[in-house]
């Protein structure tokens, strides 16, 4: 039920601001364009997202191997789909890690070699599509004096918020006797809100087992740094692979609204619609509202205003919402299906 509720506040939002922007901006001119739009251009963008969506997939499966897992492809296709259901319904896409270690792990991982390779993939995710944004960024200079007040500063704001991150990961890492207090300090006063509150009790249910679970989580926490720390010395032709496949998948990504516009009659644009969706990356990336629903929509259509004509606007943003996030609910969904066919000692 909780899961339906996600669901439909989504979809609401989303719905509500589709609705929204096709009620200002749809014309006459919008239906005479709609038996233009190309068909070979939306089947280019449909195939851009799906190919976008298989790299994550093999680099999953490059990670584990880089630190000695073998895991089936099968698998990793439904772990991917679930995970991108639930980062679609998750405030700041945060749904779709735990998603992925729960899978690793029943694939035969260790949890914190699992939280490894979760890790390691949101590190690559945000060092190469800020890379690409920034790289963006400055090819547009002659829109600076444009973009100065709506995406400079954002743009400056979250790189200065991925450095910090990153810095504390690696002192993390470097230092797991203090991962141990933090991660475990956090754990033991969590536990112990729940003991002390009815409440709270329900959100955190096994509480009695504080210090089964707190040597737990130093052993998890242990074995995250070890096995961090042997995937940057060993799993060097992991990481290349890894870095090569990030890069591969969020130009594959960011290409699909370029592959709209063409759809839509309009020049690609490719450096501006490189910006254009790492901003909106950063945008979802922040825990407001689950999947970014309503915030997605009105960012593209401000940001895209600049090269999308006012009557094809709402068309653009409508088509980008349905490939980029929607596409995430039926493919989750079929695998949630077959996720529940598998038997509990399967091993994946």
């Amino acid at each position: 039920m909780k899961n339906l509720r996600w669901i439909a506040l989504s979809l609401l939002l989303s719905g509500a601001a589709l609705a929204g922007l096709l009620a200002a901006t749809f014309t006459p001119a919008t239906r005479a364009y709609l038996g233009e739009v190309g068909v070979a251009a939306l089947l280019l963008a449909l195939g851009l997202r799906a190919a976008s969506i298989l790299c994550r997939m093999v680099r999953i499966g490059v990670i584990c191997r880089g630190l000695g897992y073998t895991v089936p492809l099968s698998s990793l296709a439904i772990t991917q789909s679930l995970s991108l259901f639930a980062g679609s319904l998750t405030p700041g896409q945060v749904g779709g890690e735990p998603v992925r270690i729960h899978r690793l792990s029943r694939a035969g991982l260790a949890v914190g070699d699992a939280v490894a390779v979760v890790v390691t993939e949101r590190v690559l995710d945000l060092a190469v599509f800020v890379s690409i944004t920034l790289a963006a960024l400055f090819a547009v200079r002659h829109l600076w004096s444009y973009l100065a007040a709506t995406i400079l500063y954002p743009v400056a704001a979250f790189l200065l918020l991925v450095l910090v991150l990153l810095a504390a990961l690696t002192v993390l890492i470097r230092r797991p006797s203090l991962a141990n207090r933090v991660i475990g300090g956090a754990a033991i006063r969590v536990l112990d809100r729940c003991g002390r509150s009815r409440r709270w009790l329900r959100f955190c249910p096994g509480a009695e087992g504080a210090e089964h679970l707190t040597r737990r989580i130093e052993r998890e926490t242990e074995t995250f740094a070890a096995s961090s720390s042997r995937f940057a010395r060993a799993g060097r032709r992991a990481v290349g692979g890894a870095i090569l496949i990030s890069i591969i998948d969020w130009v594959f990504l960011f290409s699909t609204a370029s592959a709209l516009l063409i759809a839509l009659g309009l020049p690609p644009s490719l450096p501006e619609s490189f910006l254009f969706q790492g901003v909106l990356q950063m945008i979802a990336t922040v825990p407001l509202v689950p999947g970014a629903a309503g915030i997605a929509e009105l960012g593209a259509a401000t940001l895209y205003s600049r090269i999308v004509p006012t009557y094809l606007l709402g068309l653009f943003v409508v088509l980008w919402r349905l490939i980029l996030y929607f596409l995430n609910i039926p493919l989750g969904l079929l695998a949630a299906a077959l996720a529940a066919r598998e038997t509990p000692t399967e091993n994946l």
